[in-house]
């Protein structure tokens, strides 16, 4: 009787065993199942400092990125890389503020490294507050050149847009909307020197501020023509990019230390491709561009013919726009 009683024991332990064995299995199959769709499905990265959101980003080759709170930081960037072009990186002034901002990923489907890189205040050193990494499949290839983004910002309650809507009301086809478009740009702006002079490396245009779009009266450096032509263009559905690189001298073109750092565009229009920087004037003719540099051509409206034909000589040369980036 013992030794039934025994036996009994035993396989009653080995069944308790043989159970929890079970059991802690399905859990693992289950918990690890969960991380499995988890991992299919995050599209927000996020910790005690800042988040990383990629939630439409395969729709708008952007990503939204903000701190929590604000960060005790003296100095914070966002460093967007293409794992498989390291030469495409940039480094943006971030705000560390907790306001949302929308960075681009412009350089095609593929891997991205996205890093927030802040400095502590009182550390000399540079430390990483989150990072992640994101696979850009995009749905249109130009979307990154249709949203807005930090440094063509705006939204549907902006008055850039709502002047677009106006400037283009009437037009028939894309060209005539950048015409119009450009044409209003042109003849508004003017350069704005004493800006230019103090202006640093963290500027970033604020769009509305810089031009009364009901006088048609604006001032602004080049960054901020570029940044308003390309905000105007993309409100009404035509992709446009945002430029910087380094415009040779007018005087001295043979000495490239003489370049200056500058901002122009190039926009898409379906069923021809893009403008590029040589072929961007407009000839409302025979309907058409050669050239569009705003910023420049906006300083001889009014100038003699002598003038205009000069400067539209100038910007017609590619050889004298060096292209450094796109947004």
């Amino acid at each position: 009787m013992k030794n039934i009683f025994k036996n009994f024991k035993n396989k009653e332990r080995t069944f308790k065993f043989l159970t929890a064995a079970v059991l802690a299995v399905m859990i693992m199959v289950i918990f690890s199942f969960a991380a499995i769709v988890s991992a299919a499905d995050v599209t927000i990265v996020e910790n005690a400092k800042a988040k990383i959101d990629y939630t439409d980003t395969n729709k708008t080759g952007t990503v939204k990125i903000n701190t929590i709170g604000k960060l005790d930081s003296q100095k914070t960037q966002v460093r967007v890389e293409k794992i498989d072009a390291p030469d495409k990186t940039y480094s943006y002034e971030f705000k560390a503020d907790g306001t949302v901002e929308s960075y681009p990923l412009q350089y095609g489907n593929g891997e991205y490294k996205i890093t927030i890189i802040y400095q502590p205040i009182g550390s000399n050193k540079a430390a990483s507050a989150l990072k992640c990494t994101i696979t850009l499949k995009l749905i249109d290839e130009n979307a990154p050149f249709l949203n807005p983004i930090k440094l063509v910002n705006y939204n549907k309650d902006s008055k850039v847009v709502k002047k677009a809507e106006e400037l283009t009301k009437n037009c028939k086809t894309e060209l005539e909307k950048v015409n119009a478009i450009y044409k209003f740009i042109i003849e508004s702006m003017t350069y704005d020197n004493d800006k230019a002079a103090v202006v640093n490396g963290t500027y970033i245009p604020v769009i509305d501020d810089f031009i009364n779009f009901e006088k048609g009266a604006g001032k602004g450096i080049c960054y901020d023509y570029a940044s308003l032509f390309a905000a105007m263009l993309r409100s009404q559905g035509i992709p446009a990019k945002l430029i910087m690189g380094y415009m040779l001298d007018r005087n001295d073109p043979g000495d490239s230390n003489k370049a200056q750092y500058h901002a122009w565009n190039e926009f898409y229009i379906k069923g021809v491709g893009w403008f590029m920087i040589n072929k961007m004037k407009f000839d409302g003719d025979k309907n058409e561009f050669g050239r569009l540099d705003p910023t420049v051509e906006s300083g001889v409206v009014g100038k003699s013919e002598k003038s205009y034909n000069m400067i539209i000589e100038y910007i017609g040369k590619s050889s004298n726009y060096l292209k450094s980036h796109e947004f």
